[in-house]
């Protein structure tokens, strides 16, 4: 196995064990780069997958045409607003209380906090489904919050408030990407697509009415 990989790895066992030192370790290591960006992708692709099961095992129908959409698509869509909600906390940070974060190191921290979002595989246990997706995305937000503090050297309020601004519009872009015929949005968002199809026949239903 490439030494990048087990190290990868073994960061990713030591971050499951709440060994928050390893986001110290991130900072200063910058061929960890790569790799985090690919934790995060692997990450949003089991959030999607997890969500596609949950479809799946549903029987909801329309299999391959939301394959397509919630775990590719979605995985795309995610991670570029990722990307959006790290330049967030990166200006809000600098506006709110003059920290300048080195972007590399936040893209490390947070890239290996992604790989939380693993429990979102646990979708195909139905009725827990999305209850699973929903915490996926709380721990995802909290270990992105550790990540922040260890990469500035500081708490309080203010990193609360960068990282909720950005984890706010990630939230935002992907519920309007989750409609009724295009169930983009990756995990719990595909609950949402079904709510808002449901909702549209009701409506089309009462127009005939």
């Amino acid at each position: 196995m490439p030494p990048l990989l087990t190290d990868t790895l073994s960061r990713l066992r030591r971050l499951a064990m709440l060994d928050d030192r390893v986001y110290d370790e991130l900072r200063y290591e910058s061929s960890a780069t790569l790799p985090a960006v690919g934790v995060t992708v692997v990450g949003l692709l089991a959030l999607g997958l997890g969500g596609w099961l949950w479809w799946f095992v549903s029987d909801l129908g329309d299999t391959g045409s939301v394959f397509l959409k919630t775990v590719l698509l979605g995985t795309i869509f995610g991670f570029v607003g990722w990307l959006v909600w790290l330049l967030i906390v990166y200006l809000a940070l600098r506006q709110l209380a003059g920290i300048t974060v080195q972007v590399e190191q936040l893209i490390r921290t947070a890239g290996f906090a992604s790989g939380v979002l693993v429990i979102g595989l646990a979708m195909v246990i139905t009725p827990i489904g999305f209850g699973i997706g929903v915490l996926a995305l709380v721990a995802w937000a909290g270990a992105t919050h550790i990540a922040i503090e260890r990469t500035v050297g500081r708490g309080g309020s203010v990193v609360m408030a960068a990282n909720l601004l950005g984890f706010a519009a990630w939230l935002v872009v992907m519920s309007l990407l989750s409609t009724g015929t295009n169930q983009i949005g990756p995990g719990p968002f595909l609950a949402e697509a079904v709510w808002d199809a449901i909702n549209g026949i009701s409506v089309t239903l009462s127009g005939i009415s």
